[in-house]
C-alpha cells in the first residue's frame, strides 16, 4: 500500500537522521525480541547496566502485551468473528461499512496532495503536464534549487558529525515517467477525495474473549466481544489535527458470533483501478505474550521519576535493542506500552482529541494546552499496527490507537485517537 515516493529533499533529510545517529549500528545489528516475562526483562536491564533502583522503577512501570504475528490466509479460511488483520470485517446485522464525511480541512489536505503530485514530476526534472509550460519550468527550476540546497545542508551536517559522505544524490535511482504519472494520479485522486464521503479501510478485528486467555493480555481491555478498527489509510490524516477524527472508527461489538455478517468491500473500493490501495491482504493472527516498557520522552516518562541520568541514558540505549515496528515481523501489538518511533504520542492525543491543534511547538504553550497536558499520561495504547509485507502494508511507520484509561474502563471506544509515526 504505497503512498508515492518522497521528494528528494525529504529523502536526504531522512538519510541524515539515520546515518548520523550514534545508535545506527545498534539498530542494525543488536535487535532483540521483546522479553516474555519480568524475569527476562530484569535480566536484560541488568545486562544493559542500569542500577538496581533504575531496574526496579522500569519493572514497576512495565505492562504485559500481546505481539500479533500474521500469516497469510483467504477470508474464507478465518472463522466468523475470529481475530484477523486485513481482509473484510464481520459486522453486526444491518451495520453498514463505516464511512467518513469529507474532512473539514479538505482544502488544506488537497493542497498538500496536489503539491506532492506536482513535485513528483518536478523532482525528476519534468514539468507537470497540467501546468502551463512557463509555470512547469519555473517549478522544475525551483525544486532543483531547493533540493540542491537541502543536499548541501545535509552534507555539511554529516561531515560536521564525522559521517563519511560516500554517495551523490545524482546516483539515486529516479522513477520513470510512467511510474511518476501513475503516482501523481493517485495523489491528485486523494486531493479530490478528501472533500467527499468515503469508506474507511478495514484494519483488523480482534476477538478479545479468545485473546484474553493469553498471559500477555492487557487487563485494561475488555475480555469479551470484539474490537474492529477502521482508518483512512489512503489519506493518512495528520494525527496532530483535531479535524482528523473523521478518519478513525474503533468499534466495540458484543454481537453473538452466530449473528455476524461477513461484509462485502464497498463499491468505491471495488471500482478502484487498484483495490489494494484500500484493502489490506487478509492475515490470521497468532498472539505472543511479552512484557513492554515505557517509551522514553513521553508524558508517562516524564512522570516516571527515573532521576538517575546514567540510568536514563542506558535505558535510552536499551530501547534501541527492541527496534521499531517497521521491521520484517512482530510489529503489531495489543495493549501494553507502544514501541514508539518518535515521542509524545500521549500529549499529541490529549491535545488533538480535545480539539487543540498540536502541529506546532507553540500549540503546547497555551494555557489550555498546559492544563490538558497535566493528564496526558492517562492515555494508554490499545493497538499498534506496524509494517507488514504479509498485509501489503509497506508504509515506513506505525499506527498507534490510544485511549484514556477512564474511557477504556467505561468502554467509550468512540473517544479513541490514532497517531501515525514514521522512522
Amino acid at each position: 500500500m504505497k503512498h508515492g515516493s518522497p521528494s528528494l529533499h525529504r529523502l536526504l533529510l531522512a538519510v541524515l537522521i539515520f546515518v548520523s545517529t550514534e545508535h545506527a549500528m545498534a539498530y542494525d545489528d543488536g535487535i532483540q525480541p521483546l522479553p516474555t516475562d519480568e524475569a527476562g526483562l530484569a535480566a536484560r536491564l541488568e545486562e544493559a547496566g542500569l542500577s538496581r533502583k533504575g531496574r526496579a522503577i522500569i519493572l514497576a512501570a512495565s505492562r504485559p502485551a500481546l505481539v500479533l504475528e500474521t500469516t497469510p490466509v483467504s477470508d474464507d479460511e478465518v472463522a466468523l468473528g475470529a481475530s484477523r488483520i486485513g481482509g473484510v470485517p464481520d459486522l453486526p446485522p444491518g451495520m453498514p461499512w463505516p464511512m467518513r464525511d469529507g474532512y473539514e480541512n479538505a482544502g488544506e489536505l488537497a493542497a498538500v496532495f496536489n503539491a506532492d503530485a506536482r513535485n513528483l514530476y518536478a523532482d525528476a526534472g519534468l514539468p507537470p503536464p497540467w501546468l502551463s509550460p512557463e509555470d512547469g519550468r519555473k517549478l522544475v527550476d525551483e525544486r532543483k534549487r531547493l533540493n540542491e540546497e537541502a543536499w548541501a545542508s545535509t552534507r555539511a551536517l554529516m561531515e560536521e558529525a564525522g559521517v563519511e559522505v560516500d554517495f551523490d544524490p545524482k546516483d539515486i535511482e529516479r522513477p520513470g515517467k510512467d511510474e511518476i504519472e501513475a503516482e501523481a494520479l493517485l495523489w491528485r485522486a486523494r486531493a479530490e477525495a478528501v472533500g467527499k464521503s468515503f469508506p474507511l479501510a478495514f484494519i483488523g478485528q480482534f476477538d478479545l474473549a479468545a485473546l484474553s486467555t493469553q498471559a500477555g493480555f492487557d487487563a485494561s481491555l475488555p475480555d469479551t466481544g470484539r474490537l474492529l478498527l477502521f482508518y483512512d489509510l489512503w489519506i493518512l490524516p495528520p494525527s496532530f489535527d483535531p479535524r482528523s477524527s473523521a478518519g478513525l472508527r474503533l468499534i466495540y461489538d458484543e454481537t453473538p458470533v452466530s449473528e455476524l455478517v461477513r461484509a462485502e468491500p464497498p463499491e468505491e473500493f471495488r471500482a478502484a483501478a487498484d483495490p489494494r490501495q484500500f484493502l489490506l491482504a487478509p492475515a490470521a493472527i497468532a498472539p505472543r505474550s511479552v512484557i513492554t516498557t515505557i517509551p522514553a520522552g513521553g508524558a508517562s516518562w516524564r512522570a516516571l521519576g527515573l532521576g538517575n541520568e546514567d540510568d536514563a541514558g542506558l535505558y535510552h540505549e536499551w530501547l534501541y535493542t527492541l527496534g521499531w515496528p517497521t521491521a520484517e515481523s512482530g510489529n503489531h501489538q495489543l495493549g501494553g506500552w507502544p514501541r514508539a518511533i518518535q515521542g509524545g504520542m500521549q500529549s499529541q492525543s490529549q491535545l488533538a482529541a480535545n480539539g487543540v491543534y498540536a502541529g506546532t511547538s507553540e500549540a503546547y504553550e497555551s494555557a489550555e494546552a498546559r492544563r490538558l497536558l497535566e493528564d496526558a499520561q492517562d492515555w494508554r495504547l490499545v493497538l499498534q499496527i506496524g509494517r507488514d509485507d504479509v498485509l501489503g502494508l509497506d508504509l515506513p511507520g506505525a499506527f498507534y490507537v490510544l485511549m484514556r484509561g477512564e474511557d477504556l474502563a467505561e468502554r467509550r471506544f468512540d473517544r479513541a485517537w490514532i497517531v501515525y509515526e514514521q522512522d
